[in-house]
């Protein structure tokens, strides 16, 4: 109707070109955003769009008419009122008005969640559990969810016997691959004993002090050390205390490929970091002088020697190990 009242008397024709301080200075006569785009054609006549409602529009040469080129899907609702037909600018947004009312009241409502069914609840909350989240929270977002107290609850219990089992998994992996890589560190100290020429003393060939009894000794580092006398004791027993931070460490991440990249996630430099070739993945690291601070992400855990007891100790990550001389470190 009002399209019909203001159409003008002749056919419009197209401004051939339209000067650039237009699009910069004009408004769209749909949405009445700023900075507008021209696009100059070199066979066809140049036209006006807008970024913001993403409308396209001729402009009448010399009068106040417009003709939309391209209408997008947002406004398709107005495609057969105005498709190739000349209207006055000052029209346009009244009569996408107009139009868009009556369509909005023909949208159905929305449409409640579906229900799903306890199958696909606890699927998708092993699925937020494998993604890293931990079980209470994954038990707080499901009551946020809509779902009652009971039903998060059975779903918590169920995500704690899961970690708990991926726990005693990981642990398993830790000892298998920690029982490898301390007879790694054995070899390294007897090494240092060989090349400081304390080996005779070490294999009993020289006299020396009484050793103390070494049968009930935490580790194989610390039997090694016990084995030495006093006065040729290598600098390991000057190393400073190992302390570790817990629940402070890097998030999730993949098991490193390269030494390089293995210094880069866990510390240190790449000719400390060794991988190892069995069936879990793992790094050790073997630092005989310098200690070292070590990063260990969280899923992954950490075995390393005391450097004051120089018992083998353990801990998950996300942790930082400070004082670090000889550790593995376990993937997932």
């Amino acid at each position: 109707m009002g399209i019909q009242e203001n159409k003008p008397s002749s056919i419009p024709s197209p401004k051939w070109e339209i000067p650039d301080s237009w699009a910069k200075n004009g408004r769209c006569p749909a949405c009445g955003a700023m900075n507008l785009k021209v696009t100059h054609l070199p066979d066809l006549a140049d036209y006006l769009s807008c970024t913001k409602c993403e409308i396209a529009f001729e402009v009448e040469n010399g009068g106040r008419y417009i003709r939309l080129k391209y209408i997008p899907d947002a406004l398709e609702f107005v495609d057969a009122a105005l498709h190739n037909r000349w209207v006055e600018a000052s029209r346009l947004s009244a009569i996408i008005s107009e139009k868009r009312a009556p369509v909005q009241e023909k949208k159905t409502p929305p449409q409640p969640s579906p229900i799903l069914s306890e199958e696909d609840v606890w699927n998708r909350a092993l699925r937020m559990y494998q993604l890293g989240n931990k079980p209470r929270m994954i038990q707080l977002m499901l009551i946020q969810s809509g779902m009652t107290q009971e039903q998060a609850d059975a779903i918590f219990a169920k995500l704690k016997i899961v970690a708990e089992q991926d726990a005693q998994q990981q642990n398993k992996k830790f000892w298998t691959v920690a029982g490898i890589s301390i007879f790694l560190i054995v070899l390294v100290m007897c090494s240092w004993t060989y090349m400081s020429g304390n080996l005779s003393v070490l294999l009993g060939t020289t006299t020396v002090t009484p050793a103390p009894t070494v049968a009930d000794q935490p580790s194989a580092v610390s039997m090694l050390i016990n084995l030495m006398p006093e006065d040729i004791k290598p600098d390991l027993m000057d190393l400073p205390d190992t302390k570790v931070e817990e629940n402070h460490g890097p998030g999730k991440s993949a098991c490193p490929a390269t030494p390089s990249s293995a210094a880069e996630l866990f510390g240190g430099t790449p000719q400390l970091w060794t991988r190892d070739a069995n069936e879990f993945p793992s790094w050790q690291m073997i630092s005989a002088s310098a200690s070292v601070t070590v990063s260990v992400p969280e899923g992954m855990t950490a075995g390393y020697v005391d450097n004051k007891s120089f018992t083998l100790l353990s801990v998950h990550g996300p942790a930082t190990i400070h004082n670090a001389n000889f550790l593995v470190i376990t993937c997932d």
